[in-house]
This record gives structure tokens, C-alpha cells and sequence, in this order.
């Protein structure tokens, strides 16, 4: 063996232990960012099929709970969209094998043949929001090979399986709200084409079915596991294997709305940002015709609404001139909207029947907390 010195001089040995350690600091954490989500390797078009039970999803407990199988795995989010006071059970299922990709702005990549399912029930008490719950209807978001399609599946009386429902379906509640009074009215399954209204993004020409939930901002934070051990949402599902390229640092996050610990300004952006941004944002309908953008890291205050004039309310503005008038809840047309029940002016004009007495209430504290602004 031949042996050969080379003696090297302090700069260059500083320059080697430097770089070495870049190396390993930028593979502890690079990797992650870089890494790419392993793809379904059977990409096939899923039949949509009659019933719920078709699918093979769920299980059921003694009590009628829905249990995902082995692929599925449950999710809850920072803030809830608001459905007349549902409660939602939402489950992400992949194809064997597979993971999704993660995105800092944006709706994370699934894989082709993922299904996403949000089941609704109301509870008879929302005291109890979390007993005696009657399971109204489960959405699916299928990704095939050309893109989300949505489908709504209604649950009979007994609770024991659910049928497609294309054009929707009306059904009669009754429940006790947060005072102990009775309320009636009736909830609205949503047809084919209202799911898919509330679910499109525009890219130019072109138009795609995209989910509204499972953005890092929505999903970073932490839950309680079975022992009682909370842990990040997102952590979990990187051990889990089932999701690709999570960073260390810098996770987009938003608070929870309902959570007192944080500031108005940021509990009202959270829930605009999850009940609005999906159509008041640069791609969605609402963004484009009202140019209202409604996303928490809208910065620009006159897109934002302030001393704004609406570019398409029509009859809905109730006869008000902005969009938010700084200090001055009851002038503005985002506050009119959100309270109002009229069909012609109700917004979000798909998903609700009801007012959202508490989101309406932090709308409300919001915009009077403003500094008050005569708008021109």
C-alpha cells in the first residue's frame, strides 16, 4: 500500500470542517424539505359507487361510530369551517404504500386514488356537542387521475350505511342550542355541483376541484393521543410514514378562532381564512368577481375589504356602501352578510342555514376593535 502525505494548511482544514458541517446541517434539515412523497403505484380511476359501505372504510363501534380501517387516518383542524353546528369527523385515506406531499402554501399533494371523507352529525344538545350525535351525510373528495371529484352520501335512519345523494338532499332537524332552547330548521345536503362550487380554483383558463382543509396552516398543531400525550398533528403523520418533506422550522400556522389566549386580529383572520378564503381568494370565484380576498396572509387592506366597495354584491350589500368600515361593524357589508338568513344576501350562500352566533360575534369585536376610519 502506498502512503502519501499531504499536509494541509489551517485555512484549508478550517475550510473542510466547515464544510463538512454544512453538509450534515444541511442534510439534517434539508432532507425533509426535498424529500419527494412515494406516488400510488396503481393510479386507476375509483368506480363511484352507490353506498357509503361500498368503499370499505369504515368499521363501526357498539355506539355507531365510524372507525377509519387500516389506511385512514383522522385529522381535525385549527378552526373548524362553520355547518350549521355539525359535528365533523374527517379521515384521509391513501392508497397502499403511498404518502402526501407537503406544501407551505398550499393544499398539501395527495396521491391519485386518496379519498378524503368528512362525516356530519348534528348533536340533539350542543352543550354536549360531542354525545347523541345523528349522522347526517359523509362528502368524498376522490382524487382520479384527472382530479378531485366530490360526492355527497346521505345516512338512513338507522345509522347503518349511507346512499350517493347527486342532487342533494333536505333534511328536517331539531336540536337544543348553547341556552337550552329548541331550534328547527332544516339542513341542506349539498348537490354534485354545490360541492363543486365551493371546491373550485381557477388557474387561469382552466379550472380544477381542489380540498380546502388539509393546508399546513390548518393541520400544524398539536393533539391529544391515547395516553394523554399531546403531540404536532403533522409530526405524527411524518412517523406515520404517510407524509413527505415536512420541514423542521417555519410551519405555517394559524390559531384557533375560539381560543381567547390569542388576539382578536388573529382569531378573525383564522376563521375568515377557513369559512371565506376557499372562494374569496385570487383563484376563486368569489376572489375574482368581489375582489374581496379573504386568505390570513392578505396583507393589502383594501383587497382585505377596509373602505372598500364591493365589485359584485348587488341586492346582497343591504343597501351598504363597504366592505368594512373600520370601527363600524353594523356599515359593513361583511358583517351584514354573515349575520343576515336571507338566501339573496347570505354569505357563504352554500353550507348554512343557520347564523353562526360566535363567529359572528368575533366578526363583529373585530372590525369595531378597528381604529375607526371615515371611508370616502
Amino acid at each position: 500500500m502506498i502512503h502519501k502525505n499531504i499536509n494541509y494548511s489551517l485555512s484549508q482544514i478550517n475550510f473542510i470542517l466547515k464544510s463538512l458541517f454544512l453538509l450534515g446541517l444541511g442534510i439534517m434539515l434539508g432532507t425533509n424539505c426535498n424529500e419527494t412523497a412515494r406516488p400510488n403505484q396503481n393510479p386507476q380511476e375509483l368506480a363511484i359507487l352507490t353506498q357509503l359501505s361500498e368503499y370499505d372504510l369504515f368499521d363501526t363501534d357498539e355506539n355507531g361510530k365510524l372507525i377509519p380501517k387500516q389506511f385512514g387516518t383522522s385529522y381535525t383542524l385549527n378552526t373548524s369551517l362553520f355547518s350549521d353546528y355539525t359535528h365533523k369527523d374527517r379521515v384521509i385515506f391513501l392508497p397502499k404504500d403511498s404518502q402526501i406531499q407537503y406544501e407551505s402554501d398550499k393544499v398539501f399533494t395527495m396521491p391519485i386514488g386518496t379519498i378524503i371523507s368528512k362525516t356530519f352529525s348534528m348533536p340533539s344538545d350542543l352543550t354536549k356537542p360531542n354525545e347523541d350525535l345523528l349522522k347526517l351525510e359523509t362528502r368524498l373528495l376522490i382524487n382520479q387521475p384527472k382530479g378531485w371529484f366530490a360526492v355527497s352520501y346521505t345516512w338512513n335512519q338507522e345509522g347503518t350505511d349511507a346512499e350517493i345523494a347527486y342532487a342533494g338532499k333536505n333534511i328536517p332537524i331539531e336540536f337544543k342550542d348553547t341556552d337550552g332552547k329548541k331550534v328547527n330548521f332544516t339542513y341542506s345536503v349539498p348537490s354534485r355541483n354545490q360541492c363543486t362550487s365551493c371546491h373550485q380554483s381557477y388557474e387561469g383558463r382552466s379550472q380544477s376541484i381542489v380540498p380546502i382543509g388539509p393546508k399546513a396552516k390548518h393541520l400544524n398543531k398539536e393533539i391529544s393521543m391515547k395516553d394523554g400525550i399531546r403531540k404536532n398533528q403533522l409530526s405524527i403523520w411524518k412517523e406515520k410514514g404517510i407524509l413527505a418533506g415536512l420541514p423542521m422550522f417555519a410551519v405555517p400556522k394559524l390559531v384557533d378562532a375560539f381560543d381567547n389566549h390569542h388576539s382578536v386580529e388573529d382569531r378573525a383572520r383564522a376563521y375568515l381564512d377557513i369559512n371565506c378564503s376557499h372562494c374569496h381568494q385570487g383563484t376563486g370565484a368569489a376572489g375574482m368577481n368581489s375582489k374581496l380576498i379573504l386568505n390570513a396572509e392578505e396583507s393589502n387592506l383594501s383587497e382585505l375589504g377596509l373602505c372598500k366597495t364591493p365589485g359584485s354584491a348587488g341586492k346582497g350589500g343591504g343597501g351598504l356602501r363597504y366592505d368594512i368600515v373600520p370601527g363600524n361593524a353594523d356599515a359593513s357589508i361583511l358583517y351584514y352578510r354573515m349575520a343576515t338568513q336571507d338566501s339573496g344576501a347570505m354569505m357563504p350562500q352554500i353550507g348554512r342555514a343557520l347564523v353562526h352566533k360566535e363567529g359572528l360575534e368575533l366578526i363583529r369585536n373585530w372590525i369595531n376593535e378597528m381604529p375607526a376610519k371615515e371611508c370616502p
